[in-house]
């Protein structure tokens, strides 16, 4: 967390507990309640819906497809469509066709113009990763979306990057209408402290993390919870690794 979002919950407790501060452990407990207070829930998925994962190349969003289509259809049995498509460069991924086919979800290499609306449970579209520092790049992915009506557009971020990185990415993408974000490759990361950098730095919820390449994996909603869970464990003999995580 950086020392200006740090100082602020410092601020906080103080005021709630004067300048003669607690036991660590109230102390700790006292950081938990004031940082969940601060996090955001994203929406809930709505039905019928179409979801686009963005991101800089190397991102993990269509490792992130992959995962959130295998809950969606294995877990949840909700029908789902996907579409891989091309962008300013071609859509290499071709694992992920093959495993629409594992899972028996039908996918698009094309998308057509005046689409009735979606008739699937839930549609997810793959493009490709873009250069972020590249503003024309940008633009001519925020052109293509608009073709795809209103869907729900998801910034796929990599985790294990610095905080200065990430907000770097999150304002290089902020033309685009961008729902919420997906943070991948947290198992190359110890400290998930920074996180909330994203969350109290940005307009942003956070709506799933991942961890690991392998598919399904790990893939789960993002909370308040499993961030304090690292960075702030309640119980006294977790306190050492707490520490480590800041």
């Amino acid at each position: 967390m950086s020392a200006l979002h740090a100082q602020g919950i410092i601020d906080q407790l103080r005021a709630q507990h004067g300048d003669n501060p607690p036991s660590l452990g109230e102390e700790i407990s006292l950081a938990r309640r004031n940082l969940a207070t601060r996090w955001r829930r994203p929406r809930p998925v709505a039905p019928n819906s179409l979801h686009v994962l963005v991101g800089p190349a190397g991102s993990g969003k269509t490792t992130c497809l992959c995962k959130w289509l295998t809950q969606t259809a294995l877990v949840e049995g909700r029908l789902a469509r996907v579409w891989r498509l091309d962008g300013a460069t071609a859509n290499m991924a071709e694992s992920l066709s093959v495993y629409c086919d594992i899972l028996g979800v039908a996918s698009e290499r094309n998308w057509e113009a005046g689409l009735p609306a979606l008739t699937e449970d839930i549609g997810f579209i793959d493009v490709p990763g873009v250069d972020w520092r590249n503003p024309i790049a940008v633009k001519e992915l925020a052109g293509q979306l608009k073709q795809f009506g209103q869907p729900h557009v998801h910034l796929v971020l990599n985790g294990a990057y610095e905080s200065t990185i990430l907000l770097a990415q999150i304002r290089a993408f902020s033309e685009l209408p961008i729902e919420d974000l997906v943070i991948s490759h947290l198992d190359e990361v110890s400290k998930w402290g920074k996180i909330w950098n994203l969350v109290l730095g940005t307009n942003y919820t956070i709506r799933h993390f991942s961890t690991g390449q392998n598919i399904p994996g790990d893939f789960c909603d993002a909370s308040a919870e499993a961030l304090l869970d690292r960075q702030l464990p309640c119980k006294m003999g977790h306190l050492v690794h707490a520490e480590e995580n800041r």
